[in-house]
């Protein structure tokens, strides 16, 4: 950020400029009437340089259980509105539909929806919000009640094996079903009718969708349910419709382990260097399934999955830069018994981010000792600038954060508070009492904030000689303390809930709608065929969800929802050579259907390909600017790994 950002966002802080300017539509309820929308405030911590009310605004829309029937039960869906840098954007915003099912996104603003989409950001708004049964919209599926009578469970949740998760979720599914919950609703056309819905009254007539994982399966929904007002769309990491996913969920595994072998033929010296590079990898699972290199030099032993590991984590952004790279020396080290390479991967030497001196070394030869002084500085200067840009984020975002604070009266109190009552439950060492009282405390994430409810819970639960001093702080707490305790609450809660929630959200769309296009018979079939036999072993291959399942009956959202999806409007298609969630078949099975597709493979990309390259990010953002005019894609040949070598 720049100077001038910085004094603008500050002054904008310190101002509170209300929101009405800004997004007028949405402040005053939104632009349908059908989907009413209220204004909530955004998670935080915000993204440094945001100013709630004036660069970002968070709220519900209400839309019905069932779009079919606008009358009957309705939910209330979590949205996020960014908008653009420029004083002249272009009225079709981005809309970003996360991953999942039951992923969400408002959560993220600061970790994932503003550094992946904040380019887009100076052409047109970015709006996503958290799908039914997602993030924070997720509250209308969870069992707060079945949560709250297995709280010891979930706080030692490495415990809970697959017997007491199932008797949990069956529990959980029936408390549902009695609370009036129509589970077979929360599927993936009443998904697209929401996003028509958001972004209408939200006031946009017409948008752009980038979906991401699920994400792609929901966009290409929209395309075929509701596509009034689509302009372009773009799908990364796809899982079409007419995908029996969960049967292949192995295959995006064996397909990396295909594409290192493929690349490493297309390259000349590793070609030359690796000749039978697949032999090596059938060899060498073979000897360490027999015989694993015994732990050593600080680390674990190597097995095959460690092999498998070497090929999957390849998915996760961050991991080990050029893994791939390395693949071939080390599986053919492995093949010898030695570790050396691997050795080097695993300690996190070749992470290290390049200094002054690494930067400057293959041009040393040529550079007068004047030029080279001069590039140092110039190095160092930007490495410590962008410590400094790191230092003022930080302070931006706190500084936002206390002024929220201040403008809701919240003292640290609320805190002092929080602590004594823990501090007293604590001295009773009693389980059982300790128990009661993280029960009923949990009990407060779903109620609202209210001094009479605390001090309720302060009588039935802390110990006799605890009660009054615990008493006379409430009564000091403001307004504004109270709600902050409850918030906290709520947090702490949903952050013990989560890992189950998370099942949840995932099941009950999976259950309703693509188990039974499923089977483990199918999935087993898969296995049995796999060409790398050693795959067998990876975690992706489970069936436990089928387990789930018989809670939540199947009910298809449409009879041909498993068909093809057709269209006409514009689309580019993504995949990573190193996703392990979904296949290049995948993506190429959605693209097949829409006739003004365009289909690129990105190497080095895992699950959600723009995470892991400027390149990828800035296709996109060509692609939605100017989504009928070819691409310049010549950067992906950037991207290809550079394989290391025995002589290197």
């Amino acid at each position: 950020m720049n100077a001038d950002q910085i004094i603008a966002t500050v002054i904008a802080l310190l101002a509170a400029e209300p929101s009405e300017k800004a997004f007028p539509v949405i402040t005053l309820g939104g632009a349908n009437p059908a989907f009413p929308v209220t204004i909530e405030a955004c998670p935080r911590p915000l993204p440094a340089a945001e100013v709630e009310g004036k660069t970002v605004i968070c709220g519900r829309v209400s839309v019905p259980e069932r779009h079919e029937k606008p009358d009957g039960a309705r939910i209330a869906v979590s949205f996020a509105v960014l908008k653009a840098h420029t004083q002249s954007p272009s009225p079709d915003p981005l809309v970003y539909l996360h991953g999942g099912p039951g992923g969400g996104a408002v959560r993220d603003l600061a970790g994932i929806v503003v550094p992946l989409w904040d380019g887009h950001r100076q052409r047109r708004d970015v709006v996503t919000f958290d799908q039914r049964a997602a993030g924070i919209s997720s509250d209308m599926v969870t069992c707060f009640s079945t949560f709250e009578n297995s709280i010891l469970d979930l706080f030692q949740r490495d415990k809970i094996d697959s017997a007491k998760q199932e008797a949990i979720f069956s529990t959980c599914t029936a408390e549902l079903k009695k609370d009036g919950r129509d589970l077979s609703a929360y599927n993936t056309v009443q998904n697209a009718r929401d996003v028509q819905a958001v972004m209408q009254t939200l006031g946009y007539p017409q948008y752009n969708i980038y979906g991401v994982s699920y994400g792609t399966k929901l966009a290409l929904e929209v395309m075929r349910t509701a596509p009034e007002g689509v302009r372009s769309v773009v799908i990364d990491s796809v899982f079409p419709p007419n995908a029996r996913a969960y049967d292949t969920n192995i295959l995006p595994v064996q397909e990396g382990v295909q594409q290192v072998i493929d690349q490493c033929a297309a390259d000349p010296g590793c070609a030359a260097a690796f000749p039978d590079l697949e032999a090596t990898i059938q060899r060498v699972a073979v000897k360490l399934g027999k015989n694993p290199i015994p732990a050593a030099r600080g680390r674990p032993e190597i097995n095959v999955k460690t092999l498998i590991a070497l090929f999957e984590d390849r998915n996760t952004y961050g991991h080990w830069p050029n893994t791939t790279g390395h693949i071939p020396l080390i599986v053919t080290e492995w093949d010898r018994g030695e570790t050396g390479t691997y050795d080097l991967l695993a300690s996190g030497s070749t992470a290290r981010p390049p200094d002054a001196g690494d930067l400057l070394k293959p041009h040393a030869e040529r550079l007068t000792p004047d030029q080279t002084v001069i590039a140092r500085l110039l190095l160092e200067g930007a490495a410590a600038a962008r410590r400094d840009d790191q230092f003022k984020a930080y302070a931006l975002s706190s500084l936002s954060d206390s002024l929220s604070r201040s403008a809701r009266d919240v003292t640290s109190l609320a805190k002092r508070l929080d602590r004594m009552m823990t501090d007293a439950i604590v001295r009773t060492r009693s389980k059982e009492e300790m128990l009661r009282f993280v029960s009923a405390y949990a009990s407060l994430a779903r109620k609202a904030p209210d001094r009479a409810t605390l001090r309720a819970l302060i009588v039935d639960h802390l110990p006799a000689d605890d009660i009054e001093p615990t008493l006379a702080l409430l009564a000091q707490l403001t307004d504004g303390d109270v709600a902050e305790v409850f918030s906290a609450v709520s947090k702490e809660a949903r952050t013990i809930y989560k890992p189950l929630v998370d099942v949840l959200d995932l099941m009950v769309v999976a259950c309703t709608e693509d188990v039974p296009f499923n089977s483990r018979e199918g999935m087993q079939k898969v296995v049995d065929g796999l060409k790398f036999k050693f795959l067998a072993k990876s975690t992706y291959v489970d069936s436990s969800n089928y387990d789930l399942c018989p809670y939540i009956p199947p009910s298809l959202p449409t009879p041909s929802f498993h068909d093809a999806v057709t269209s006409d409007i514009p689309t580019m298609v993504l995949y990573g050579f190193n996703d392990t969630q979904t296949s290049t078949e995948e993506a190429l099975l959605a693209a097949a259907g829409l006739t003004r597709a365009t289909t690129l493979g990105f190497p080095e990309a895992g699950h959600a390909a723009l995470v892991f390259s400027q390149c990828a990010k800035d296709i996109g953002l060509a692609f939605v600017e100017r989504p009928a005019e070819p691409l310049a894609t010549s950067c992906i040949e950037t991207l290809k790994p550079k394989f290391i070598l025995p002589a290197d």
